[in-house]
């Protein structure tokens, strides 16, 4: 009996390092004869201080998009309809509704992400909203740069992204470093963590900015798609001027969800 149990434990250990050594690839792909439907929620809050007197702001944004595609042609092409539901930005209790509310964008796209835009049905947009539009969607790759290389469970990359933060009349700007660490791989979901780190875009005397942010990443490895990416960060600001110091705030809680039918 004991030997049994021993060969149980030893096939179990065997089992566990081979998967700990197994890799893995994330490739963001689209999919013919595919419903992508993707909610973003933002809310932050921004306080800014001037001798003193302190001002708050806050600020809510919500986007609902629908993208479906349709079999492939014969060039590998597939019809793709994405639809945008009302998207809009909440500031301080004013509601203001986005340009790309109630838009719907006919295109063919290709697996690896590139749209072709045909038509934008929008009787409210003007041509400079659809110009930036068929620009800004031209080409769909993730937020998220993945690694090309496989990988396993502890590996860990990182991606710089830059961030300009209005404080009082300037623009403060600020590169943010997201660190990414593959926690566990279940039923083909990877799930990875996520620790923001926050520095100036170039050193100045008059300017600081500390900060940090934490979050979740979830990958659907069978879809090729991130269907979950969710961020909680805070910077402190303080500028130097001629006339005084100014401190500012800044506290975001994102939320970004896929849901793939």
């Amino acid at each position: 009996m004991k030997k049994i149990i021993l060969l149980a434990l030893v096939f179990l250990a065997i089992q566990s390092v081979a998967y700990a050594q197994k890799g893995y690839n994330f490739d963001y792909k689209m999919h013919p004869n595919k419903t992508y439907v993707l909610q973003m929620d933002i809310k932050s809050t921004n306080e800014t201080s001037i001798d003193g007197k302190m001002t708050k702001s806050e600020s809510v944004s919500k986007v609902s998009r629908s993208t479906t595609t349709k079999a492939a042609n014969a060039a590998g092409l597939f019809p793709t309809v994405m639809t945008f539901d009302e998207a809009y930005i909440l500031n301080d209790g004013k509601e203001m509704t986005s340009p790309i509310s109630n838009t719907v964008i006919e295109g063919l796209m290709a697996e690896d992400n590139k749209f072709q835009i045909d038509t934008i049905i929008n009787p409210k947009m003007d041509k400079a909203v659809r110009d930036a539009l068929k620009i800004v969607f031209k080409d769909l790759k993730p937020e998220i740069e993945f690694p090309k290389k496989p990988l396993k469970i502890g590996d860990t990359f990182s991606q710089d992204v830059p961030m300009n933060i209005p404080l009082n009349g300037q623009t403060i700007k600020i590169i943010i470093t997201k660190n990414y660490t593959l926690k566990s791989v279940i039923k083909n979901l990877a799930e990875f963590s996520v620790k923001e780190d926050f520095k100036l875009d170039a050193p100045s005397e008059n300017i600081t900015a500390i900060g940090d942010g934490t979050g979740v990443v979830v990958f659907d490895i069978t879809e090729n798609q991130v269907i979950k990416d969710t961020v909680r960060m805070t910077i402190n600001m303080k500028v130097k001027t001629a006339n005084g110091v100014i401190l500012g705030y800044m506290n975001s809680n994102s939320k970004k969800t896929t849901v793939i039918k």
